[in-house]
């Protein structure tokens, strides 16, 4: 309500009061219900937005807690369990992805570890066996010197293959070590393919097979390990002469860029099948009894090359056709920081 006060009359000497009023009840009541409704909804918000809030943190965090279910599963002796992220946001999909890649890299070292002792475990015991019937027999009855000599020649042939074998083992369990280091000096790895030639020379010749090599005319020089690349260019010498028939050949081929080294050897032998070549270089792997068993081979030639090759920051490739023969090729650093 409001009023206001005006003289009246002629003359003006009489003042009256005007006074205005309007009725504001309905204003006041809807303003009333709009504050019940206010504190109604403020109170519900009060009770239900945590419980709605914790349910949407639920779903958010239940693929966390089923990778974290997974994980738990898993052991030495089942690493078959898998996250399937079909659903989960883009970050969470993104990490069980990569979670599954993690598992799948395990599942296979530990089918390849479970692999190689295996396979040690069967090349250990072979000439132990060998030496323990050659024993046996031995002792059976009385025999002359001649016979035990013959005895203990083939005793003596298996420990040195049996130590041959450890050797092998440790120098690949060493390679594998971060702390393992390179004796770095200045080679000429021309000079070195001649003296491998040389070497193997007396064994092509004893198996029909030529042996040559070929080098640029410049001298191809590399801060290398000279005795690890030796091994690393024997083992690939060897195990040509050993798969190429009298008549083949075997050749070593070097050239060199301003920061790389290749060594190549190739043979003209009997080649190995494509489905096999992804393998050849894993520890213990025979391509079949032909290609071994005559050689008396350990399956840890090549798998020493590629460690040797590892060791200077380079790598190895192979090809092979088949009846047509294998090359292996080397890619050895000039000089590594490693």
């Amino acid at each position: 309500m409001t009023s206001a006060s005006a003289p009246v009359g002629t003359p003006l000497t009489q003042t009256d009061t005007v006074q205005i009023a309007i009725d504001v009840s309905q204003k006041e009541e809807l303003l009333a219900r709009y504050r019940f409704w206010f504190c109604g909804i403020l109170l519900a918000s009060v009770a239900i937005f945590p419980l709605v809030g914790y349910q949407i943190a639920r779903r958010g965090i239940l693929p966390v807690e089923e990778m974290a279910t997974t994980a738990r599963h898993i052991s030495s002796t089942n690493l078959r369990e898998r996250i399937h992220p079909e659903g989960y946001p883009f970050e969470l999909a993104s990490l069980a992805s990569t979670f599954n890649q993690m598992l799948d890299r395990l599942e296979e070292s530990f089918e390849r570890i479970s692999r190689f002792s295996a396979d040690i475990a069967h090349d250990l015991r072979t000439p132990v066996n060998n030496i323990r019937g050659e024993a046996e027999v031995a002792l059976a009855r009385v025999r002359s010197a001649g016979e035990y000599r013959e005895v203990i020649e083939s005793c003596l042939e298996e420990a040195v293959r049996l130590s041959d074998l450890i050797g092998d083992l440790l120098f690949l369990a060493r390679a594998e070590s971060p702390m393992t280091h390179l004796r770095r000096e200045r080679v000429d790895v021309r000079e070195l393919l001649g003296g491998v030639q040389e070497y193997y020379e007396g064994s092509a010749a004893d198996g029909g097979v030529s042996l040559t090599t070929t080098v640029a005319q410049e001298p191809v020089i590399g801060e290398l390990d000279r005795a690890l690349l030796q091994r690393a260019v024997g083992n690939l010498v060897s195990n040509a002469l050993a798969h190429t028939p009298p008549g083949g050949a075997v050749a070593l081929r070097t050239n060199s860029d301003q920061s790389t080294i290749c060594i190549e050897v190739s043979d003209t032998g009997v080649g190995i099948p494509a489905e096999a070549l992804p393998r050849v270089f894993d520890r213990f792997f025979r391509v079949d009894s032909s290609r071994t068993q005559g050689s008396g081979g350990t399956g840890l030639g090549l798998a020493i090359v590629k460690s040797i090759a590892l060791l200077h920051g380079g790598n190895v490739e192979i090809s092979s056709q088949p009846g047509h023969g294998t090359r292996v090729t080397l890619h050895i650093p000039v000089c590594c920081t490693r």
